[in-house]
């Protein structure tokens, strides 16, 4: 039987708008968590080998648990960390996660543009290895990309790219204008994931 059941993954990750802007600022990259999950065939089969190769698209991967959702199927879910560079270059080149963000400050901006990115060649990978073992390809369209964004400073505005955002659909940016402490989510189209499968990067929002 094949461990390995699904040609989807999601993924729901934490943003902190002053670790965004600081790195944009400075360059020093680091890291955030995620989660991500993906259907298996069964939670009672061995899956430390399965663990072991999706682990090896990730940083500090540890499966958290695995269980069966509403639609009866099992999904495994896992923490992982993300990287956050201000350059795509170097996260390309850092060649450690499939997954990560992108905080940089353009020459007609003063503050961040935000994007999810991807690194193609390990996507590539992943993909062979969900073939062979699903006869599926890998379809990020499929799956589900949610962020979760914190501010942690004070008072500001940014502009959110077409999306669901809190559960509400967007079809034009719109502004957000968000409180200390307030938190909003912001969970990918299909196209952005599109996008993101076919070019290794797609915008989430931007700071005024």
């Amino acid at each position: 039987m094949l461990i390995l059941s699904g040609c989807k993954i999601d993924f729901v990750g934490e943003l902190y708008t002053s670790d965004l802007i600081n790195v944009a600022k400075t360059g020093e990259s680091i890291n955030l968590p995620m989660e991500i999950s993906f259907q298996v065939s069964s939670c009672d089969e061995d899956l430390t080998s399965l663990n072991e190769k999706i682990g090896s698209y990730f940083i500090n991967y540890q499966q958290i648990n695995c269980g069966t959702r509403d639609d009866f199927m099992s999904y495994i879910t896992a923490k992982i960390n993300v990287p956050v560079v201000n350059n795509k270059q170097k996260f390309e080149d850092q060649n450690k996660s499939l997954i990560g963000y992108w905080t940089g400050i353009f020459e007609d901006r003063e503050k961040p543009d935000v994007f999810l990115i991807m690194n193609l060649q390990k996507l590539d990978s992943l993909s062979d290895y969900i073939y062979n073992e699903t006869f599926q390809k890998l379809s990020l369209e499929e799956g589900k990309f949610k962020i979760n964004l914190n501010n942690d400073i004070e008072n500001l505005k940014i502009r959110v790219y077409p999306s669901i955002v809190d559960g509400s659909p967007l079809v034009f940016e719109n502004l957000f204008e968000l409180s200390q402490r307030e938190k909003i989510s912001i969970e990918s189209s299909n196209i952005t994931s599109m996008h993101l499968q076919e070019k290794g990067w797609a915008p989430l929002f931007y700071f005024e």
